[in-house]
């Protein structure tokens, strides 16, 4: 394309500073090197504020069935109040016959597909308290459960801005998941919504920690991903084509090969989605040892870089899920 110059005479141009010369070759390396930024950021802030409470001595652990995990419950739907939503619960009888728990849900209407879905979602109960020390969770699942509420903040202060979701995105916090996904089986068996019309169950558990058994060198820069060879092939395609326009983090399949021995893809509560043939997606950071089920696994120990980027990475999937033209095939039968 052809534009007319403006010839300038030399002593209107300010050239940069040496400093914001420097900052400005920073920056365009740094892009070059660590790749492009998230399209939406979750709040730091709210992240570390949620967790910090989810995985306080106060919740005593979080356990299935005992007043920590209610505490946890009201806490929930108190966040999600404060935020314009209005959370419900959902109510079974634990299969123990201990007494009874509940999943908490919350949505956000979408704009064109208000019949359509993403779910998003985490567990929130953990192991309590055994022989006097309380087991917080931090990690397993308190930073997946606070990345549901700051995910939900984001998405409601954009659907303030005319940019809400397409498709209705629905946050549910699951109970009984360290008992044997019992919040989740009971979902999957009574659903709250049109299983048909999910496009994709988007699940988070434990995204807070670097593996202390990985040794490569994208140790601040990975998330582990289960389901992507299952239910639809659409989602490895999606997930590739977002996160290279993205963050370029190392998308780790490690567990979601066949071979794998510790079963992970049967082991968290996209599973129950999956057998019913929604297409699932489960995040994860491959912990499986260190703190993993003791009660070391505290706020203390998250790392909050790696912690926020998965968020971020999260976060834009859900958007790119809720507003793709359609709905994710259903065209494997592994």
């Amino acid at each position: 394309m052809l534009f007319l110059l403006k010839i300038v005479p030399m002593k209107k141009i300010k050239l940069p500073s040496t400093k914001q010369f420097l900052t400005l070759l920073f920056i365009t390396f740094g892009a070059l090197v660590f790749g492009q930024q998230a399209i939406h950021q979750v709040s730091l802030e709210h992240l570390k504020n949620h967790l910090k409470i989810l995985s306080s001595d106060a919740m005593e652990g979080r356990e299935t069935g005992t007043p920590g995990i209610e505490k946890a419950a009201k806490y929930l739907e108190n966040e999600y109040q404060r935020m314009g939503l209005k959370p419900t619960r959902q109510w079974y009888k634990l299969p123990d016959n201990s007494g009874k728990a509940c999943n908490i849900i919350a949505k956000i209407e979408g704009k064109s597909k208000p019949t359509e879905f993403v779910v998003v979602s985490a567990h929130y109960d953990h192991l309590g308290i055994s022989n006097g020390e309380i087991y917080n969770g931090a990690d397993d699942n308190g930073s997946g459960t606070a990345s549901l509420l700051a995910m939900a903040e984001t998405l409601m202060e954009l659907k303030k801005q005319g940019k809400g979701p397409e498709r209705t995105v629905v946050f549910i916090s699951f109970s009984g998941e360290e008992k044997g996904l019992w919040g989740s089986d009971y979902f999957s068996e009574h659903p709250t919504l049109d299983l048909t019309k999910v496009s994709c169950d988007v699940n988070i558990d434990m995204i807070g920690r670097i593996d202390p058994e990985r040794t490569a060198a994208d140790t601040n820069h990975y998330v582990c991903v289960v389901g992507q060879r299952h239910i639809s092939s659409e989602l490895k395609l999606a997930l590739r084509a977002l996160n290279e326009n993205t963050q370029n983090l190392t998308l780790d399949g490690k567990f979601d090969e066949k071979s794998d021995p510790n079963r992970i893809f049967y082991r968290s509560d996209h599973y129950n989605f999956a057998k019913k043939g929604v297409p699932a997606v489960f995040f994860y950071d491959g912990m499986l040892g260190g703190d993993y089920h003791e009660p070391s696994d505290d706020f203390e120990r998250i790392d909050w870089d790696v912690y926020h980027k998965r968020c971020n990475f999260i976060l834009d999937f859900v958007v790119s899920v809720a507003n793709r033209a359609d709905l994710f095939k259903r065209d494997l039968t592994e």
